[in-house]
């Protein structure tokens, strides 16, 4: 899995100018499905101390860091760690492997956020570790993924007549896919069980999952919605998770 890590990471410092220009920001789709459930599950963020792994080019980072929170982001890639950087100068960042360990202090962070992360790293056990030591007690891992069931899955055709549906062929079985996005990079579907054993195993409790509907690409009301857009809506592409690492008694 080392082999696969090092080709990721000089991928995406490949298409690192291609994927800051295309992603973050409060008019992000992902970002939208995102804040009002890091909000619910965070609250106010004012004082907390936040660990973001996989910041990319540190947009959420600096929203957090904005809003009031401390703030330290980790990427694989060192071009995007020096976007990050240039654009945020009052965050700390660091370049690190995320399928390898992941220094951390222990009970370091109030929270932790992983955004459209886990499903581009070959191996998950590093990161979770890292995640686990890095929480203390009562601390909230938030994490969003592509929805494992739908994601890469076809739609219908938006110009095509209704009823629309998307075709699942295949689900259980983890597999490599090539995405084209951003001038492509590796994705690694695994089922949802596979997400939860790897949080159990390293004692992180699962608090909420929710799917958010899926949002146009550009912000606007709901009466301008298309047919179709309405539709689409109804069957999620992102999955986002709170887990917790229990407090000494055993309740979060």
């Amino acid at each position: 899995m080392a082999a696969d890590s090092h080709a990721d990471r000089v991928r995406w410092d490949a298409i690192a100018a291609a994927y800051a220009a295309t992603i973050g920001g409060h008019a992000d789709s992902f970002y939208r499905r995102l804040a009002p459930f890091l909000a619910e599950e965070i609250g106010d963020v004012t004082g907390k101390r936040i660990w973001d792994l996989g910041c990319g080019h540190g947009w959420l980072a600096g929203l957090l860091n904005d809003n009031g929170a401390a703030v330290d982001g980790v990427d694989g890639s060192a071009a995007l760690i020096e976007t990050a950087r240039r654009n945020h100068p009052d965050v700390g960042f660091e370049v690190r492997d995320l399928a390898a360990e992941v220094p951390v202090e222990d009970s370091a962070y109030d929270a932790v956020v992983c955004h459209m992360v886990l499903m581009d790293l070959p191996v998950l056990d590093p990161i979770i570790t890292a995640v686990a030591k890095a929480l203390r007690p009562g601390g909230r891992f938030v994490f969003t993924i592509l929805h494992p069931a739908f994601y890469n899955q076809a739609p219908s055709p938006s110009d095509s007549p209704p009823p629309w549906s998307r075709t699942v062929t295949g689900y259980r079985e983890p597999a490599q896919w090539w995405v084209e996005s951003f001038g492509g990079h590796q994705h690694y579907h695994r089922p949802l069980e596979d997400y939860v054993e790897v949080l159990s195993r390293h004692g992180l409790l699962v608090r909420r999952l929710v799917e958010p509907p899926t949002l146009p690409r550009h912000a606007r009301s709901d009466d301008q919605w298309s047919a179709y857009e309405r539709w689409f809506a109804t069957i999620p592409t992102m999955l986002a998770v709170s887990a917790v690492v229990p407090d000494r008694t055993g309740t979060d």
